[in-house]
């Protein structure tokens, strides 16, 4: 009861919808079991010779009319909670998306897309089987048998407790075949969610999975989980395939004992024919309830473990929250400064701190470099500035307030970034470098941005220029001009920090030069965070922190640093012999390796 208690605020948004529902139900089943008495009425009267033919017609049209009156009831039955359960699958997928949106990048951390992208289609489907089918045929079936069993009892009670006897082995059976069908339901969803994920990763991955020849490991893969999830439905479509042949066979005994023990009263003259015929029919049209009920246990059971799986994301709180009530702070205009104050920080579930004791101080228009090994922390520094992960309170300051206390929408609303990992949306290339900014920013804006970016003369020798259509993550683009499609539309903000994490990896050091050096005159009026494993990137730099291990090992100009021994010395001396070999190669003077 607690899973379902989920979905009282949709039931209240749709009740009267659901009272007018059920209501037709009501009257759908009054009306059609009416007809079976009028019927069996009518053959006795026959029997007795007591019916004049006008008569005879009379109540034929009678019966007519009357199923008539309830074929439209059951339309209007179908037509409305069909309807509503439409309505709530729509409002349960927003509202699921809108919660996915809602959380922190730790959150995705720890979870499969595949996994998330079944719960957000396949479990959302089955909740809808549950409010619609589930619900429809659970309300049929309550009103159908109370009335049913109502005029049965009011023709002969005697022929009723024999017919309905059998039923009596229904309630354990349906206990019992709920309780597995519950369980398999719940480990049939959880296998389509892994496979789901298989499909996903190898369909993000195609050219790794091709360039590493894996295709017959992932085919195993695939295969292996999808027989995973055929057993495990197929033991499902068991479970069914078990229940409904015994609701039928005790639906069949019922009919047996019905007509040996009525056709054995009206041969002692104790029962007409037609209460006879009344209750055959009466009881036939229960069946139908008592067989959907193993399709409708089905189906609630399956709706309750989908709606199982969506709570556990829905009821998910995210750890960046927004400042409480009273606490936010008043957020000035202008660029803010930014301090850390002894920064350290400690992802969830890890064993020791990615951030120790970083002490920084950026005033407006101040640029700083971040450098050092793989894994030292620069990421993890970067997006701590935009609360991606819970910052400890009285560490990480803007303007002179705690972060904490900045609206999420007003803090990140100052903040560019350009990540490590580039992701652009499958659209065009306009819309890529307007995402986040306002839909109508004008086209001269846009190619700006990307001249700035180096990056509109290749955007010109496409077919469509900015209207072309991006492939998924933009495949159709090379490494490099992803790169600075993503510079140019972090440049659209105009933001009064600029974060660019190693966004420059994939570009040649002329092209980076050339970036750099129209970036310098934007960066005069923004807050600038450089992280680069190529020292050129960060040289002019006003501060240079080089981390390892979480802890700042060295800071300083790139003078300063050049000039002392260390890990930045010795990097930019390597480097900067790499680049003199690159360099010699290109001009031609080294066409044989061996000279």
């Amino acid at each position: 009861m607690r899973t379902l208690s989920s979905l009282l605020p949709y039931v209240r948004r749709h009740a009267w919808a659901i009272v007018f529902g059920i209501l037709f139900v009501f009257l759908a089943n009054s009306l059609a079991l009416t007809v079976p008495i009028i019927i069996g009425q009518t053959v006795n009267l026959i029997e007795e010779g007591r019916i004049h033919p006008d008569n005879l017609f009379h109540l034929a049209f009678l019966a007519v009319c009357v199923a008539g009156v309830a074929a439209c009831f059951r339309f209007l039955m179908r037509r409305v909670i069909i309807d509503i359960s439409r309505e709530v699958e729509y409002e349960f997928r927003n509202d699921f998306f809108r919660k996915l949106q809602s959380l922190d990048p730790s959150f995705f951390d720890a979870r499969n897309t595949g996994d998330l992208m079944s719960r957000a289609t396949n479990d959302t489907d089955a909740l809808r089987m549950l409010m619609g089918p589930g619900v429809m045929y659970t309300a049929n079936t309550i009103f159908s048998l109370p009335i049913a069993l109502t005029a049965m009892l009011w023709l002969d009670w005697r022929l009723t407790l024999v017919c309905m006897a059998p039923m009596l082995v229904l309630t354990p059976l349906v206990r019992y075949f709920g309780t597995r069908t519950h369980r398999m339901s719940r480990l049939q969803q959880d296998s389509f969610g892994e496979l789901t994920t298989t499909v996903q990763e190898n369909l993000a991955g195609i050219r790794v999975v091709k360039a590493y020849r894996q295709e017959d490991f992932e085919l195993r893969k695939f295969l292996e989980r999808n027989d995973d999830y055929i057993d495990k439905s197929l033991e499902l479509a068991r479970l069914q395939a078990m229940f409904f042949p015994s609701i039928r066979l005790l639906v069949g005994f019922g009919f047996t004992v019905l007509l040996l023990y009525g056709g054995h009263r009206i041969i002692q003259g104790h029962l007409e024919v037609g209460t006879l015929l009344s209750f055959l029919l009466l009881f036939g049209m229960i069946v139908w309830p008592l067989i959907a009920a193993g399709w409708v246990i089905n189906l609630i059971q399956r709706g309750i473990a989908s709606l199982e799986r969506i709570n556990a994301i829905l009821e998910s709180v995210p750890s960046v929250t927004e400042p409480e009530d009273g606490a936010a702070v008043v957020v000035e205009a202008g660029p803010p400064s930014i301090e850390l104050r002894s920064l350290t920080f400690q992802y969830e579930g890890t064993l020791w701190p990615q951030l120790k004791d970083i002490d920084l101080h950026a005033p407006p228009g101040k640029t700083v470099g971040i450098v050092g090994p793989v894994g030292a922390g620069k990421s993890t520094l970067v997006n701590l500035l935009s609360r991606f992960y819970p910052v400890p309170r009285g560490m990480i300051f803007f303007g002179g307030k705690d972060i904490n206390d900045w609206p999420l929408s007003e803090l990140r609303r100052r903040i560019s970034f350009v990540f490590q990992e580039t992701f652009l949306f499958s659209d065009t290339i306009g819309w890529n470098i307007r995402f986040g900014s306002a839909d109508n920013t004008p086209q001269d804006l846009v190619e700006e941005a990307a001249e700035i970016a180096q990056v509109h003369s290749d955007i010109g020798d496409l077919p469509r220029n900015y209207s072309t259509v991006l492939g998924e993550r933009g495949v159709n683009l090379s490494g490099g001009q992803r790169q600075r499609v993503a510079i140019a539309r972090a440049l659209m903000r105009q933001a009064d920090i600029l974060v660019l994490d190693d966004t420059l990896s994939a570009v040649d050091t002329h092209t980076e030069e050339a970036i750099l050096g129209e970036l310098r005159r934007i960066m005069e009026r923004k807050t600038t965070f450089l992280i680069s494993h190529r020292l050129s990137t960060v040289a002019t730099a006003d501060e240079i922190l080089v981390l390892d291990e979480g802890r700042i090992i060295q800071r300083g100009t790139h003078n300063e640093l050049n000039a002392q021994p260390g890990w930045y010395s010795e990097m930019y001396s390597r480097q900067l012999s790499e680049r003199a070999i690159e360099d010699y190669d290109e001009e031609g003077f080294a066409e044989d390796p061996a000279t």
